[in-house]
């Protein structure tokens, strides 16, 4: 499927001609931004790997785009440290050790307590009844063991509980630290005990519901956590047998 067809267009505030009153005008994203954000998705859910090359060919056949904006997005993505370019030989995926993948944790540990405490005083009753749809959208995706899914309502379900800030630019940051680690959530994905993510989930939600913002704050925490400790645990064992 062409990603101009599944992407979202961005909305700006235009004047009416001779009124001053701003409208609503639909500005379509351009070729090469469809394509950037299309392999954003391909690597966060596991479909591009890390360290796998990107063949720039296949990318023309996916997206049914010519190769001047899959050259242009790949440099995008260069720039935003997702893909890595080794001269003659083409991009690949970035690959983190397992220090920088830690504080990539670290940074969205600190980033997300922020949003939290800015958000919550704006959080709504839909916003909590949004997160709990997104549980059950995990449980369903679960059930039929479609990791990938279960992971795009995870993300959906953290990102809520932030929904509210008004920190823009912070968003985007913790938006694009969780691209860089989903990449690797395949890789651990066996490891999660899914009855204990959902019952932190469900308190998670309870918190944000009765608007407490210190529980909330520390559900969080303590959910990350125990994510740093499966991603240990994998990338460990993936270097002990590779060096085996």
């Amino acid at each position: 499927m062409s990603p101009r067809t599944t992407q979202r267009p961005q909305r700006v505030r235009a004047a009416e001609p001779g009124t001053g009153q701003p409208s609503d005008f639909v500005r379509p994203k351009t070729a090469h931004q469809a394509v950037a954000e299309a392999v954003r998705r391909d690597i966060s859910s596991g479909r591009f790997p890390p360290g796998s090359w990107i063949v720039q060919e296949n990318l023309v056949e996916m997206y049914g785009v010519s190769r001047i904006p899959i050259r242009e997005a790949l440099k995008t993505l260069e720039a935003e440290e997702h893909v890595t370019y080794v001269p003659h030989s083409g991009y690949r995926v970035a690959q983190l050790s397992l220090e920088e993948l830690q504080e990539v944790f670290r940074l969205r540990a600190i980033l997300e307590e922020v949003l939290i405490r800015d958000g919550m005083p704006q959080v709504t009753d839909e916003i909590v009844e949004q997160m709990r749809e997104q549980m059950a959208e995990m449980d369903r995706a679960a059930a039929v063991e479609d990791l990938v899914a279960v992971g795009v309502a995870n993300r959906r379900f953290h990102f809520l509980s932030f929904e509210a800030s008004r920190m823009a630019r912070t968003k985007r940051i913790v938006t694009q630290l969780y691209d860089t680690a989903d990449a690797y959530r395949p890789l651990y994905a066996h490891l999660m005990d899914l009855t204990k993510v959902n019952t932190e989930h469900v308190l998670l939600t309870d918190a944000m519901a009765n608007r407490d913002v210190e529980r909330a704050v520390a559900l969080n925490q303590q959910h990350r956590a125990h994510a740093i400790d499966n991603l240990t645990e994998a990338l460990t064992q993936e270097q002990a047998e590779s060096t085996s």
